[in-house]
């Protein structure tokens, strides 16, 4: 039996600040909500005291979209992240190669902004990596930077046609160039070395620390499926599990393989729902499909409905509306919820349009979400609430960034910037929010992504002109979205500090209600309670 009395809180559940300033928790359960004195008396004797010493008492902050596999894999390899210059760029790669005996030099990291729009070149990295192939991912694990060893490698040459999921950057006679884009990486990441599971399992175990030290208690494992280079991390996750060494709660996606044809729904169906039975059976929830319909904006692969700026593309949609509209319903009818990648405005009227096919009855089973939401189309905006689907944001995203300023706008034209992240829109018109950080592409700090959906500026640059009239959250909205929104997402058992419910809890070093929204992001976790428990801060 244990118990713990938090005391001198501001204690924040359902969307709002409490009248009450402790928490009594009871063999990881939270029995009473209220003043000192009466959840002394309902707690009992014996408990453990914690004071909060005035700072925000909130649900367990719940990522419900990251990768943890993502960056154990980037801590085994040549780490580009962060990189200032291509001078940086050029001297990280040169002494990562030089200390590694590995046949291949692999890692990734590296800022697109960094490198012209056509992305960087095969000589570049030969010059860098002459002895033996090379593949470096870029920050956002969109797209692969190659020399020529390991073009070689993979047969690609000026007759190697585009996949239909990708492209491959070409020079002006039409060989590849040395940027993949897309499903293209995989043509030469499937000739990748696999790293060892333990390996992989002892970087998702450090990292979930550094996420249970932030104040998230569980999040969603957003691919669990060999794809761009890195492998399946079921196996890492269920070697964790079997050890008892996992703190938080892990869930999962299945991911959906490129290559899926109409012939082959019902085999993945039936592969996913043995997948999803067996991890819960371990520990590891993963009933969930994870469908990526398209690409990002700034390589012109997001699926749009418009053309980008001068020209006729519309970007990549890598399953076909009638694919999606088969497949989705025969998900859900199985009971597998579907967790969809889709930044244009076009893959999330795709993704839309298949939900609309689910009968009610099997989409009220489940919990489909929407993760990215870049761009959505105005009529589209209340379609999320009316066929139940959740918006999955990553609200760090939502603010001018470098990246924003220079390769977003001018790709989509800056009349559009008011239709990026319409966080605001879809909380007015009913949608269900939930949060996420994507990490490695961004901070997993759940205070510096409520920052920015709150003042749509990022959180170093107060004078920043926001992005998107009227898109901003309120604070309370925010957090809400990122604790009750994702817990309810995942199917978590906390999500809200009430009597009976799971006693997973974030403990922050002040309440930033009472402050400027410009400072939200100094905000710090400082515990973290998963099941009653103190496991970081």
């Amino acid at each position: 039996m244990s118990a713990l009395i938090i005391g001198n809180a501001v204690v924040f559940s359902d969307g709002r600040v409490q009248d009450a300033d402790t928490i009594g928790i009871r063999d990881g359960i939270v029995v009473a909500v209220g003043t000192l004195a009466s959840v002394q008396d309902a707690v009992g004797t014996g408990a453990d005291d914690l004071d909060a010493r005035g700072g925000l008492v909130t649900p367990g902050f719940v990522d419900a979209h990251v990768h943890l596999g993502v960056g154990a894999m980037d801590a085994l390899r040549c780490d580009l992240s962060g990189a200032a210059s291509l001078v940086e760029i050029d001297a990280r790669v040169r002494a990562f190669a030089a200390d590694s005996p590995a046949p291949w030099v692999v890692g990734g990291g590296w800022d697109p902004t960094l490198f012209p729009a056509s992305g960087p070149q095969a000589t570049h990295l030969d010059a860098l990596v002459p002895d033996r192939p090379a593949l470096l991912l870029d920050a956002d694990h969109h797209g692969a930077w190659a020399n020529s060893a390991a073009l070689a490698a993979a047969g690609l040459d000026a007759s190697t046609p585009d996949p239909a999921d990708g492209r491959i950057e070409r020079d002006t006679d039409g060989r590849p160039s040395g940027a993949l884009r897309e499903g293209a990486m995989q043509l030469v990441a499937r000739l990748l070395p696999s790293p060892a599971t333990e390996d992989v399992a002892r970087g998702i175990l450090r990292l979930s620390r550094d996420l249970l030290g932030a104040g998230v208690t569980g999040w969603q494992e957003a691919a669990l499926g060999a794809y761009g280079g890195f492998p399946d991390f079921t196996d890492a996750y269920l070697h964790l599990l079997r050890q008892g060494s996992l703190r938080g709660r892990a869930t999962g996606a299945i991911w959906v393989p490129r290559d899926l044809t109409p012939d082959g729904v019902d085999a993945f169906v039936a592969h996913a729902v043995g997948r999803a039975r067996a991890n819960a059976a371990a520990g590891l929830p993963s009933a969930t499909a994870k469908l990526m319909l398209d690409g990002i904006v700034e390589t012109r692969t997001a699926h749009l409905l418009e053309p980008y700026v001068g020209s006729e593309e519309r970007g990549l949609s890598y399953f076909s509306p009638a694919l999606v509209q088969r497949l989705v319903p025969a998900l859900n009818a199985a009971g597998i919820a579907v967790h969809v990648h889709a930044i244009g405005d076009a893959a999330v009227r795709d993704a839309l349009d298949g939900f609309a096919r689910v009968p009610p009855a099997d989409r009220q089973r489940v919990r489909n979400h929407i993760a990215h939401i870049q761009l959505i189309h105005p009529d589209d905006v209340a379609r999320f609430a009316a066929l139940e689907v959740t918006a999955n944001a990553q609200p760090f995203w939502a603010c001018a960034t470098a990246l924003t300023r220079q390769a977003t706008l001018p790709t989509i034209g800056d009349d559009r910037a008011d239709e990026l992240y319409v966080f605001g829109s879809l909380h007015r018109a009913g949608a269900r929010l939930a949060m996420g950080s994507d990490w490695p592409v961004s901070s997993f700090d759940p205070w510096q992504g409520v920052h920015v959906a709150v003042t749509r500026r990022p959180p170093t640059e107060p004078d920043a002109t926001p992005l998107g009239d009227g898109e901003a959250l309120d604070l309370a909205a925010s957090i809400d979205a990122y604790t009750r929104g994702s817990a309810h997402l995942l199917g978590l058992p906390g999500g809200a500090i009430t009597p009976g419910r799971a006693a997973d809890l974030a403990i922050a070093d002040r309440d930033p209600f009472t402050g400027h929204p410009a400072g939200i992001h100094e905000t710090r976790n400082v515990a973290t309670i998963v099941a009653g428990e103190v496991v970081g801060g």
